[in-house]
């Protein structure tokens, strides 16, 4: 159990973690942690669906989950009072769900239309083709909400024998911050979560399967925009570059005031949204840039995209811009960290990625420990000499959507 107590708010975030996501389903379970994710709100031994929902919401909360590509978390945000319910109610559903035939297959149909929602979401569904053509052959490359196959294909015993697999005690974390005493806190997760322990089990190694990476796809759609993401590999969690990379990013195309937010929207008008971002995994990582534009402002869209790249790598960063971003990165840190769902969050992914907590003040010190050699470093090491990886999803011409050779080098 992972204990944050916090002077100053009125409510608590409670949250269990179970380190299991998307990377860890073979090809025929693509789909599976998701539709977990959705069964464990679906009724259990002494709740149904109807009531778990209603004991939430009289009490003015929010609960919900999230199934990520390594990590699942279901987690409930109440005022202070009602901290034994909460406990009450997620230990429930991780040690008695239900997982009702009837249930499972009502549920099939809500997943499906989630499927066909997002594919009518083209500026969210291209990350996950990125993605999948970044790590082609890797589970991480998998769809997380699956495909209208696996989903169809789903049954009771499936779903349970990969719940069984990852839902145990040595593969969860239950974490909370907040306004609560600690001591109660303890008693209460000893009372919910000791009575009945699931069986510890090893889990399988999930990070030796080959990575191919795909270099052009395009899918294309009748859209009044392309969409479309480039990038590179980037670096896994624990690899210390991973902080000159984020001021990278930043630099790049993580704010307002980033290169190609200034470029190519502020000064060539050619989009509303455009962004970079980097995404790292127990074992690798994967550095992009987004945008949305007109086909017929496509080519000129990436042509510049690339050539910010080129002349960031090659003409580095002023001292000025280092330290813009530097306290922009640790503001946003600090205003994100005033939420106790987001300090409850980072509490268990923390002991996740690195085995024990991150404070503020740590954070702060290895941002401010970003030099403008380890810029030009991790640049050189991102960018320089490589070859760019497209997905697009739009209505391009022929000469567009075929293999593309993108290279950014000084």
């Amino acid at each position: 159990m992972l204990l944050e107590p916090i002077d100053g708010v009125v409510s608590i975030s409670a949250g269990l973690w179970v380190k299991a996501g998307s990377r860890n389903e073979e090809k025929h379970q693509e789909g599976y942690a998701h539709f977990i994710e959705h069964m464990l709100f679906r009724g259990t031994e002494n709740y149904s669906s109807l009531d778990i929902a209603r004991l939430v919401d009289r009490v003015g909360g929010q609960h919900n989950a999230a199934t990520n590509r390594e990590y699942t978390c279901y987690y409930i945000n109440v005022i202070s009072d009602y901290l034994a319910l909460t406990i009450e109610l997620i230990a429930d559903m991780y040690y008695r769900s239900l997982f009702d035939e009837s249930e499972i297959e009502k549920e099939k149909n809500v997943i499906i239309e989630e499927i066909r929602m997002y594919e009518d979401t083209p500026d969210e569904l291209v990350h996950d083709y990125f993605v999948e053509t970044m790590l082609e052959g890797h589970p991480l490359g998998h769809p997380i909400i699956g495909s209208m196959d696996t989903i169809k294909s789903a049954n009771r015993e499936k779903l349970v024998d990969f719940f069984d697999e990852c839902y145990t005690d040595n593969n969860c974390i239950f974490a909370i911050a907040g306004r609560f005493d600690v001591d109660a806190a303890k008693k209460l997760i000893e009372k919910y979560f000791g009575v009945k322990p699931t069986v510890d089990k090893k889990q399988k190694i999930v990070s030796l399967y080959p990575v191919e990476r795909a270099f052009r796809r395009h899918y294309e759609r009748n859209l009044e925009q392309v969409h479309f993401c480039l990038g590179v590999e980037g670096v896994k969690k624990q690899d210390e570059n991973r902080w000159a990379l984020y001021i990278l990013s930043s630099i790049l195309g993580g704010s307002m005031s980033s290169r190609l937010f200034q470029k190519i929207r502020e000064k060539e008008g050619l989009c509303y949204s455009i962004y970079s971002f980097h995404s790292s995994y127990v074992d690798r990582g994967v550095f992009g840039i987004y945008c949305g534009t007109s086909p017929e402002n496509y080519k000129r869209a990436s042509d510049l995209i690339v050539q910010e790249c080129v002349d960031l790598l090659r003409d580095g960063v002023t001292a000025e811009e280092l330290e813009d971003t530097k306290a922009y990165m640790k503001g946003n840190i600090a205003l994100s960290l005033e939420s106790t769902e987001v300090r409850m969050g980072q509490l268990a992914r923390n002991e996740m990625s690195f085995g024990r907590n991150i404070s503020f003040d740590e954070l702060v010190e290895k941002i401010n420990g970003v030099t403008i050699d380890d810029f030009s470093r991790i640049a050189d090491m991102i960018l320089n000499n490589k070859r760019f990886s497209m997905v697009s999803i739009g209505k391009l011409g022929k000469k567009y959507r075929k293999d593309t050779e993108l290279y950014v080098r000084k």
